[in-house]
């Protein structure tokens, strides 16, 4: 399964979804559920913007793929 690691990153760099919200112009709630892992579908264009407002050069740096078996 891939999973987002933004709630990693957040926490490293002492941001909450409010703050990425407001850097991004992504909906607080919609960070939120990316957080958290619970978004079933992330669209290119919103992780386009977080890969620019962290600053993040690779897309492993926020996607990991994880071995559920």
């Amino acid at each position: 399964m891939f999973r987002l690691k933004l709630d990693t990153i957040m926490e490293e760099r002492g941001l909450n979804a409010k703050q990425l919200s407001d850097l991004t112009g992504i909906r607080w709630n919609t960070v939120k559920d990316m957080e958290k892992n619970e978004s079933r579908h992330w669209s290119p264009d919103n992780l386009n913007k977080i890969m620019i407002a962290l600053e993040l050069k690779n897309v492993e740096d926020l996607i990991e793929y994880v071995d559920e078996g």
